[in-house]
Parts: structure tokens; C-alpha cells; sequence
């Protein structure tokens, strides 16, 4: 029995080692730019737990889809924009698309913390208002 819990256990870590590495391939490595990206993810994650505990709709459908579904999605869409920077055709354009999402989702994810934390009483000065709402007014036009 021991055995088999063992051999389970091995295969379960060898499972997730080589899911992580894949995932860390997929979207070109692990540099500042996702780190930044990753960090900004778990806040807004923690700030939108605290602002749903605050208005007592912690098991609601946004909850649901923000954290299940739109987290991960960001992700993938980094992992998409890496293998289009890597693909043949790209390399006439001088732009990194995956910097790009990244730079989009690090603004977005700022944005969402900032209104998670104003929703709970938190004030941030004017400046720092104005800044992200112009990268995020800019954001909006390129769409």
C-alpha cells in the first residue's frame, strides 16, 4: 500500500512539474514583464475576495467568472500572442505582440485593483487616477 501511495504521489509531482514547464514555455518564459503580471493577478484576485466579502456577493457569478475563468484567459492569450511573435510571418514587424497583451493585462489588472480598493474605502491621489485612466482610454481606442 505504501508503495502505491508513493508511486501516486511521484506521478502526481512529475505531472505538475512538466504542466508548469510546459505553461512557462507557452508563454515564453518567466521574465519581469509576467512577474509584474503574475503579482498584479494574485492582488486583484485577493482585493476582489475583500470587495465581494464587503458587499456579501462572494459567491457570485462575476466572482465565478473572474476568477475560473478571465485569470486564466489572460494567460492564454499571452501564450497566443508569444507563438505568433515566434511565427515566420511576424518577423517584418518590429513589435513584440506578447509585450503588448502583457502591457494591456498590466494595465488592466491595475485598474481593477484600484477600483476593488476605492470600493473599500481606500482614496488614491489624483495623479495616479489620471494616469491609468489615460493608459486605459488608450487601450479602449486601439480596440
Amino acid at each position: 500500500m505504501k508503495d502505491i501511495f508513493e508511486n501516486l504521489l511521484n506521478y502526481i509531482q512529475n505531472s505538475i512539474f512538466w504542466l508548469s514547464a510546459g505553461f512557462i514555455s507557452a508563454i515564453g518564459g518567466i521574465d519581469g514583464d509576467i512577474r509584474v503580471l503574475f503579482y498584479l493577478t494574485i492582488i486583484d484576485c485577493i482585493t476582489g475576495f475583500l470587495k465581494a466579502i464587503k458587499e456579501r456577493n462572494v459567491l457570485s457569478k462575476n466572482m465565478f467568472i473572474g476568477f475560473i475563468i478571465r485569470k486564466p484567459a489572460i494567460y492564454l492569450g499571452i501564450a497566443t500572442m508569444y507563438q505568433l511573435d515566434k511565427a515566420s510571418f511576424m518577423k517584418d514587424i518590429n513589435v513584440s505582440l506578447r509585450v503588448c497583451m502583457i502591457t494591456g493585462c498590466i494595465i488592466m489588472e491595475s485598474i481593477s485593483i484600484m477600483e476593488n480598493l476605492t470600493k473599500l474605502g481606500i482614496k488614491f491621489p489624483g495623479i495616479i487616477e489620471n494616469i491609468l485612466a489615460v493608459k486605459k482610454e488608450n487601450l479602449d481606442k486601439d480596440k
